[in-house]
């Protein structure tokens, strides 16, 4: 559709929309509030809001291309119907987090499934992505749901979908979903019901926080835990009573937890962004730090699926990257467990290729995927299903997303958290810090810089204009950029050995590489690079192509 045509389409939808809900009061201020907003109201209804990667994500508010009740039970209707055409006793397990409606979301859920005759089991306050991960086993649940916008903005709210093994949905599952929902009006065909919802035991809360204090390395090791001091951050999220309670079940008690992110907060007033990957999460936790004299900092998003980790290092606050974080973890795990032949260590293609020095030196086999946590839960379900989960022995995402054991399908930052003090208390016994432990890696495997860069394109007509983009990247950036001769160029929509995707890699003379991709959640072009020196040339070739995209 050219301009035109998506205004009129949006202004359509927003008639139908004031209409139909003429006896939902809230629903109807929201709309009118639109009335004198065009922009907003285009924005709001040119499309329906996409059941994309293994979901939904989108902006609270009124509209088909927003978050709400009726796009919620719309989702969910779609999703009972492609269920009960393929179980025949299907049952989903619900959790949330703090975020603004996400109880309201996932009682909406409840009740659209249980309009179905699904049998659902819903958390009763709010839980961490990895324990629902572990519930939908435990449970024996044909599928699992999250509503959460993990680490973005507070304007946020999603839908996550998960399969009876533990990860997102991915592949053929999705697009039969996706093609249910897109049969289904917002206001008709709809059924729900308050009767027969459950709520999850609390054994299964207890069950989860008992696995991961059975991974730690150091439970009991008082001397040595005893050296490090920490300031704990949930970010107004999930993570708050399960990372507590597992740093003290090993035994860690020099804990300090951020007092005004302690809570949930749907607000997130002092972190509108609650993103372990942004030094700007960290502004409270700092001042925390300073007042103790503490060692390091660490943090959850508010699922809980994300750690990210902070110091201050020769007077400076540094952050360290989700690679580095990944480097210093799979050191650790190197060290502290001992590996065995044939076991894999499993990461995105957009994460570090340091590791692949790291493992070659402990035998260890890398296996790359696209982005996307679910592929690797894919990946250790294949194992599993072989007799092979044994030879799992890490995984790990750039965007601070790991797993330190499959008793799961997808990324934790609970164990991940237990972990990261551990390694750091660990290396404080040794009399260094974490900053020195990575230069020692960067010494002995050589030095890796990685960055990420993101470029926003929001409005009706950002997706195309990241169309265009990825286009040009793919069929004219041939020979060199920046002043560098493109060794090697790699098209994901083609054939890679993985499934196709809209990535675009570039392999550069001089060792340096760097990885285009939309984001699979966000109106957002990714950018990821990886550098053996400083490339400044580099990177501000790459983003004066972006925004001259950016501008059309």
């Amino acid at each position: 559709m050219d301009k035109k045509d998506i205004k009129n389409y949006a202004n359509n939808e927003y008639r139908r929309w004031l209409e139909k809900s003429v006896k939902d009061v809230q629903l109807q201020q929201e709309l009118e509030q639109l009335a004198d907003n065009e922009e907003e109201r285009i924005d709001s209804f040119y499309t329906d809001l996409q059941f994309g990667t293994s979901g939904l994500r989108g902006i609270i508010g009124a509209g088909t291309n927003r978050m709400n009740e009726y796009v919620v039970r719309r989702t969910t209707q779609g999703l009972a119907d492609y269920l009960n055409g393929h179980c025949s006793e299907p049952s989903i397990v619900i959790a949330y987090d703090s975020r603004k409606k996400s109880k309201v979301f996932a009682l909406e859920t409840a009740k659209t499934l249980r309009g179905n005759g699904i049998e659902v089991f819903l958390f009763q306050e709010i839980a961490p992505v990895s324990l629902l991960s572990y519930a939908i086993g435990r449970l024996h649940c044909s599928m699992g749901i999250m509503i959460t916008a993990s680490h973005n903005p507070k304007i946020f709210n999603g839908y996550k979908v998960y399969n009876q093994n533990g990860y997102q949905i991915v592949g053929e599952e999705a697009d039969q979903i996706s093609e249910a929902i897109d049969q289904l009006d917002f206001f008709e065909g709809i059924r729900v019901s308050e009767e027969g919802i459950r709520f999850v035991d609390e054994w299964v809360c207890d069950d989860f926080i008992a696995k991961i204090t059975s991974f730690s390395l150091l439970s009991g090791q008082k001397k040595t835990l005893s050296t490090l001091s920490v300031v704990y951050s949930p970010l107004n999220g999930a993570g708050n009573r399960y990372v507590r309670q597992v740093l003290a079940n090993i035994g860690f008690e020099n804990l300090t937890v951020v007092p005004s992110q302690e809570n949930p907060d749907e607000n997130f007033t002092t972190c509108p962004t609650p993103n372990p990957e942004k030094i700007t999460a960290y502004t409270e936790s700092f001042k925390v730090l300073d007042q103790i004299g503490g060692d390091v900092i660490i943090a959850t998003d508010p699922d809980s699926d994300r750690v990210g980790l902070c110091l201050l290092y020769e007077g400076m606050k540094v952050l360290l990257t989700g690679n580095q974080l990944g480097i210093l973890i799979f050191d650790y795990l190197c060290q502290r467990r001992k590996a065995k032949p044939g076991q894999v260590v499993i990461k995105s293609i957009v994460s570090t290729p340091l590791i692949e020095k790291m493992a070659e030196k402990y035998g260890l086999q890398v296996i790359n995927t696209l982005t996307g946590f679910k592929y690797i839960g894919e990946l250790i379900t294949a194992l599993s299903n072989r007799g092979e989960e044994k030879s799992y022995f890490f995984g790990f995402e750039e965007s601070n997303g790991y797993l330190i054991n499959p008793f799961i399908r997808d990324k934790d930052g609970v164990s991940s958290a237990m972990i990261a003090v551990e390694m750091a208390a660990y290396h404080k016994a040794q009399g260094k810090n974490l900053i020195e432990r990575l230069q020692e890696i960067y010494a002995e495997f050589g030095t890796c810089r990685d960055k990420t860069r993101n470029y926003f394109f929001e409005g009706p007509y950002g997706a195309m204009a990241m169309k265009s983009l990825m286009n040009h990247f793919r069929r004219e950036i041939d020979d060199s950029i920046g002043g560098r001769k493109i060794l090697k160029k790699r098209d994901y929509m083609e054939e890679t050995g993985l499934p196709k995707a809209d990535v675009v890699e570039f392999i550069l003379e001089g060792g340096a590489r760097f990885i285009i991709r939309p984001s699979g959640t966000e109106a957002k072009i990714k950018v990821y690079l990886f550098e053996t020196e400083n490339n400044t040339k580099l990177e501000k070739a790459i983003e004066h192509i972006i925004e001259t995209y950016k501008e059309l």
